[in-house]
């Protein structure tokens, strides 16, 4: 069993050899700096001794080399979006690795149909550098995308964008190279044959599957290789108004089954509340440009802002679930033809309305991730599960039945819930219960989250009652949503994964971390890999 690695208390040694690897600039060592690599959306870690940021992948296999033979624990971070500890040290003596200067997109090979990518690179930059040849990868980004990595994206299984017909960022994956505990980087997919190219994910066992989903805490990824499909030209847009549950989730997975939408996602009337809390006129002034430039001007850019002024705010009931669809064509016919099938799909069950929300979503897909926050300031946490498509009703209200347990301590501590809904390919349906509550920022959002936002908002004092209730209620949906058999993505050092897992399986995972990680520094605590 591989354990964490015993790190010495005198690191002066290791980060002089660090500093001479990449350059005292890029080794951070300011209180402030650590204390903020400390933290992640949710939770306040141990900072680490030293923040690194090495800018190619020599530099980076050097830094873990280093780290292997001083045993010192690394923990591997992207955007640093994560809300499950994902890169937080279990000990002292820890150095983050900041992957953001990895960024480069290396190669564009529309002809065979892939792009590599350094893992720093986030979701936007991506998607920006691909725009001008018509393509883009099949799964193309989170709605964080701003900040979001490529890497981070598959080491926690990322979804949304283009999710509805190709699933998770690992579905869109071919290959990639991989920085492991001893700093020897492994090439994984077809290009693991020294004369070939990564055109293809599968050459042998798909070692790639092993690397994704793993949190860092098999390797750290320092490019990518992810598959190109064209960019649809025609666009539609659906969202529906249900009364229940039931027939929205029936509906959801009957949609899931065609493999006709490219996103689709839904809220419960609770989410839906403070959805409409958060818009105000200024937003909506934002929101009418954005669609308006996403159409390219002219008499297709007049009546889709047309569209959003005639739907005005009052397009949703706050009682019901609304779900709301983006739909992609190669033509007029194509996007009309399913766009029909998804109008015989609901039928009566459910009311349309103004696509409001998936127009505005679409026509800045990678805003600020000022979400995180709640519409008066308050704190925002989720926790998750993908259950199958036939399951949805069930995990929902079992989900509804522990939130109804904690019904005196939610009302006394003001503790707000809502969840976010959305289909994952044909596949899975994942359902999202989401927290807020009245409590003081971290560093962490003064740092990522838009300044201007932030300045509008109250500030909260310090609220450790409802913030450890609502540790407490997140983890019995955790325990609940692995009771179902439900499967979460980011697992990090949060869900009941090892608990979970097949005693065969988790000792399987125990080995391969033994084999790819011999010393033990690569995010020790990750998946309960101790």
């Amino acid at each position: 069993m591989s354990t964490a690695a015993p790190v010495s208390s005198d690191h002066s040694q290791a980060i002089r050899r660090l500093v001479e690897a990449i350059g005292q600039p890029h080794v951070l060592l300011g209180e402030e700096d650590l204390r903020f690599f400390g933290q992640d959306v949710h939770h306040v870690g141990r900072p680490p001794v030293a923040v690194i940021r090495p800018g190619t992948v020599e530099e980076l296999a050097t830094c873990v080399r280093i780290a292997a033979a001083e045993r010192i624990a690394l923990l591997p971070r992207g955007g640093g979006l994560s809300y499950t500890q994902g890169y937080l040290a279990t000990a002292g003596g820890a150095v983050t690795v900041d992957l953001l200067r990895l960024n480069r997109v290396v190669d564009i090979n529309v002809g065979d149909g892939y792009v590599t990518v350094e893992c720093g690179a986030t979701w936007k930059e991506l998607d920006d550098a691909l725009a001008p040849f018509g393509v883009r990868t099949p799964f193309w980004g989170t709605l964080s995308g701003l900040r979001a990595t490529i890497g981070g994206g598959l080491s926690q299984g990322a979804i949304f964008l283009g999710s509805g017909t190709h699933g998770a960022a690992a579905d869109s994956l071919l290959g990639l190279d991989v920085v492991l505990g001893d700093g020897t980087v492994a090439r994984v997919g077809s290009h693991a044959n020294r004369n070939g190219e990564p055109f293809f994910r599968q050459f042998g066992p798909d070692l790639s599957s092993m690397f994704t989903g793993d949190c860092g805490a098999l390797g750290i990824k320092a490019r990518a290789t992810l598959r190109l499909t064209p960019r649809l030209t025609e666009t539609r847009y659906l969202s529906y108004g249900f009364v229940e549950a039931r027939p929205l989730f029936e509906c959801m997975a009957e949609i899931a089954r065609a493999n006709v939408v490219s996103e689709l996602f839904a809220f419960d009337p609770g989410m839906q509340k403070v959805r409409m809390k958060r818009v105000s006129m200024t937003e909506d002034a934002k929101a009418l440009g954005q669609v308006m430039k996403s159409a390219g001007g002219g008499l297709k850019a007049l009546k889709e802002g047309a569209k959003v002024v005639l739907a005005g705010r009052s397009f949703l009931d706050e009682a019901h679930f609304s779900v709301h669809m983006s739909i992609d064509g190669r033509d007029t016919a194509d996007a009309d033809a399913k766009t029909e099938l998804v109008r015989r799909i609901i039928g009566q069950r459910g009311q349309e309305v103004a696509a409001t929300i998936p127009r505005v979503m679409r026509a800045n897909p990678f805003a600020e991730v000022n979400s995180m926050i709640g519409p008066g300031g308050e704190r925002w946490v989720p926790v998750h599960g993908s259950v199958a498509l036939s399951k949805a009703t069930a995990m929902f209200q079992a989900l509804e039945a522990v939130f109804a347990s904690y019904r005196d301590m939610r009302e006394r501590l003001d503790i707000a819930h809502g969840y976010l809904l959305c289909i994952v390919g044909d596949r899975a349906v994942l359902i999202e219960p989401v927290m807020y509550w009245p409590d003081s920022r971290l560093l962490f959002h003064d740092r990522i989250l838009d300044r201007d936002f932030l300045a509008k908002l109250p500030q909260f004092a310090e609220n450790l009652p409802a913030r450890n209730a609502v540790d407490e209620i997140r983890t019995a949906l955790a325990r609940c949503f692995m009771e179902h058999g439900a499967v979460s993505f980011q697992l990090g050092r949060f869900y009941f994964y090892q608990e979970g897992l097949d005693p065969t399986a988790a000792a399987l995972l125990r080995g391969v971390k033994q084999l790819v990680d011999p010393a033990g520094v690569m995010n020790p605590g990750c998946l309960g890999l101790e």
